[in-house]
């Protein structure tokens, strides 16, 4: 895999679009971004043409599909490796299997320089992962609040879906206590923000500004502009017509933190991940969401000329990080250390925010009685996982106190202080076309996915709501088949009714099925397929019945390379959706967050057998399937999935 000199040649352009709106600040950035790269443009392989569409309807795919991305078979040399690493700005040699990725990362530049969705020197960067959090809803969201209300000068914010809920109750509360604050320093904060809820303005324009009237409408329910006086709120909604979907989940502030997460500001019963993210990389999610904006600003955001600077005195980890309060303290540990930062303060230690009338979490009755400490407080793993919108969900398993503090059901991550290592923003842009055209292919992410399957030496996990998408699926029985251990956390019934749809794949539970059949008895072994079980439950749960979910979005390849963010398994995100994902060089972080999984699942305890079917350990498959699958049947219901999505009824 040979690093093109075109491919060469933009990452070590001078030019990107951050730079070009901060000369211009009253531009489009979409404008600026057809002739920042003039030189290097073809026609754009995200648009397929009449014929190739047409096929892609007709057609599922097949395993032959990823060969026409472009990219040489075989594995890059040292020297496209060496090559590769002058391709980023990486501040240390990233691995040589981080650098295999990159190679093909860097080959779809070749086809589209904007393939990324990232100025091209943008797309290799460095940082660190202060934080991570694998939990429910309300605990991301209170991660917003607590960086949000930080804000001195700008915020962008971007969801894939914003419906009234607590959730985005939380955020409006954000919103006017950030208000609050800029007008007792006498200094407006700009804040953007971006949704996807289609309609059909989006034939005409695709990114339409947001009047006063659907922000104060029923569905949306966001502060008016008049209420918010110390900030300047602009407000887009994004979908690509037909099936271009903005499945973005991310939030930048100041120039100085972006939160990347999976989940939208909804409620709904998921277990989600949110990472924290510090160092140059913020710059790179920066040209991201300038990019998706489009539109000019009005006005324009005040940092455009003002690029990342680190945090003096280094990078700050845990309770010490300017964005840290309680609510990011879980278990023994955490218990503790809230105590000893409530005697030196003298009360409740919450960095100034509302006490929201909660008991004093320090009481040491909820400690004897055996509660756990999560998030903050004393409360049992059903009264916590239950705050993500399934309040009559019960425990099915008894809880019992890990022996060790390694064991401990804590949904935050501290992660060990670390040093700036190598990342990649791995992208996709949207495409509205229908079928699944293998120019969908031509993008950072699926290049990046592919060839973690492809490089990978020991061992692959993923853990995804679904998993259908043929080229996931074609290169997870390839790496089997190589030797290659592949352990799989999947949801069972997530979104079967839209995955039950013609050209989508299919139902978790058709897949996995699948994927077995294709497989002899040697090779099985390599394969191990779980479906998502809540730390309280006994067995998974279908996830028709909303009550215990799962939506976190992750791949470790190796143990050492992690990708994480927004991209489902599933045809829709592999095809269509707008994504935003990072890929991380740190075998640490990666084992911390493949600990942090199994501490706060049960799904490791729940392999499918090697038909592709799950049983208990008395035989007995599950009972509560919702019965979805291909044919005139799974139509309808996907039909009927679709719509309820798109009314933020379903699961995305």
């Amino acid at each position: 895999m040979t690093v093109s000199d075109k491919a060469y040649s933009l990452t070590h352009s001078q030019k990107t679009l951050t730079a070009a709106l901060a000369a211009s600040p009253a531009s489009s950035p979409g404008d600026l971004v057809k002739t920042l790269y003039a030189e290097h443009h073809k026609k754009p392989v995200s648009s397929a043409g009449y014929l190739e569409t047409f096929m892609g309807v007709l057609q599922h795919g097949n395993d032959n599909e990823t060969q026409r991305l472009g990219i040489p078979p075989g594995e890059p040399t040292q020297t496209d490796l060496d090559r590769a690493a002058e391709c980023g700005n990486f501040g240390s040699r990233p691995s040589d299997l981080f650098l295999k990725i990159y190679c093909d990362v860097l080959a779809t530049l070749d086809t589209n320089p904007w393939a990324g969705v990232v100025s091209p020197p943008l797309l290799g960067s460095r940082g660190v992962v202060n934080l991570s959090i694998i939990s429910v809803i309300p605990d991301i969201i209170q991660h917003h609040y607590d960086c949000i209300v930080r804000a001195e000068s700008e915020v962008f914010l971007a969801t894939n879906f914003w419906q009234a809920s607590k959730s985005a109750s939380k955020i409006c509360d954000a919103l006017l206590e950030l208000s609050r604050r800029a007008m007792k320093r006498g200094k407006k904060v700009v804040v953007k923000m971006m949704y996807d809820r289609a309609n059909l303005k989006m034939l005409m324009e695709s990114h339409v500004i947001v009047d006063d009237a659907e922000m104060a409408s029923d569905e949306v329910k966001l502060p008016k502009r008049s209420d918010m006086p110390g900030i300047d709120f602009e407000l887009v909604n994004f979908h690509q017509p037909v099936f271009g979907t903005f499945h973005c989940k991310f939030m930048i502030v100041d120039r100085k933190v972006a939160l990347l997460n999976s989940n939208n500001i909804q409620d709904r019963p998921n277990m989600e991940m949110m990472i924290h993210l510090e160092g140059p990389i913020v710059d790179s999610l920066y040209d991201t969401a300038l990019i998706s904006w489009f539109r000019p600003m009005r006005p324009p955001l005040p940092l455009l000329n003002t690029r990342y600077r680190p945090p003096e005195g280094g990078y700050k980890f845990g309770m010490d990080n300017e964005y840290a309060t309680t609510r990011i303290l879980d278990g023994r540990k955490g218990a503790e250390l809230f105590k000893t930062l409530q005697q030196e303060a003298g009360g409740i230690h919450d960095r100034d925010l509302e006490k929201e009338g909660r008991e004093d979490p320090a009481s040491s009755g909820s400690l004897l009685a055996g509660v756990p400490f999560i998030s903050g407080t004393y409360q049992t793993i059903t009264e916590h996982l239950n705050a993500g919108d399934q309040p009559d969900t019960h425990a099915t398993i008894s809880y019992e106190p890990p022996a060790s503090s390694r064991d401990e059901y804590t949904p935050h991550i501290l992660h060990t202080h670390h040093g700036e290592c190598p990342m990649v923003l791995v992208n996709r842009a949207p495409n509205g076309n229908p079928g699944n055209a293998a120019s969908g292919l031509h993008n950072a992410q699926d290049a990046a996915w592919l060839a973690g399957l492809k490089y990978a030496q020991r061992k692959i996990f993923i853990q995804s709501p679904t998993l259908n998408a043929v080229p996931v699926v074609g290169g997870i029985l390839d790496a089997v088949r190589r030797g290659i251990e592949c352990t799989l956390y999947i949801d069972v019934g997530f979104n079967d009714g839209g995955e039950a749809l013609p050209g989508q794949g299919g139902t978790n539970e058709e897949v996995s099925k699948t994927m077995f059949a294709q497989l002899s008895d040697e090779e099985k072994e390599k394969l191990k397929l779980y479906w998502y079980t809540g730390k309280d439950q006994i067995k998974p749960i279908n996830a028709s019945a909303q009550k215990r979910n799962c939506h976190v979005k992750l791949m470790i390849i190796d143990d050492s390379v992690g990708i994480v963010g927004n991209g489902n398994q599933d045809t829709q995100s592999w095809y269509h959706s707008q994504e935003v994902n990072v890929m991380v060089d740190n075998p640490i972080v990666c084992q911390e967050w493949f600990d942090g999984i199994r501490r706060n699942q049960n799904t490791h305890l729940h392999e499918l057998e090697k038909d592709g079917i799950y049983r208990d350990k008395y035989g007995n498959p599950l009972t509560d399937s919702t019965g979805v699958g291909s044919g005139f049947r799974g139509v309808v219901k996907g039909i009927q999935g679709s719509i309820a999505r798109v009314r933020g009824k379903g699961g995305f």
